[in-house]
């Protein structure tokens, strides 16, 4: 469970990041047709994945830290 809180929240560890829970469908969607349905598009699967990472380091970059 650690695992999964540090992967899907934000800075403070408690709220969740609405992108990384989103992305995860998405790049799952992306593998399975690139691996399974034989589409070997190699420069659209890169782009996609270069997409999904660029909207979270977007997101981390925009968020607000929390003053305590």
């Amino acid at each position: 469970m650690k695992l999964v809180t540090d992967l899907f929240t934000e800075r403070d560890g408690v709220s969740w990041c609405y992108v990384r829970i989103a992305s995860l469908p998405i790049l799952g969607t992306m593998l399975y047709k690139f691996i399974v349905a034989g589409t070997a598009d190699y420069q659209g699967f890169a782009l996609g994945v270069a997409a999904i990472f660029a909207s979270i380091a977007f997101k981390n970059q925009s968020e607000r830290d929390h003053v305590q």
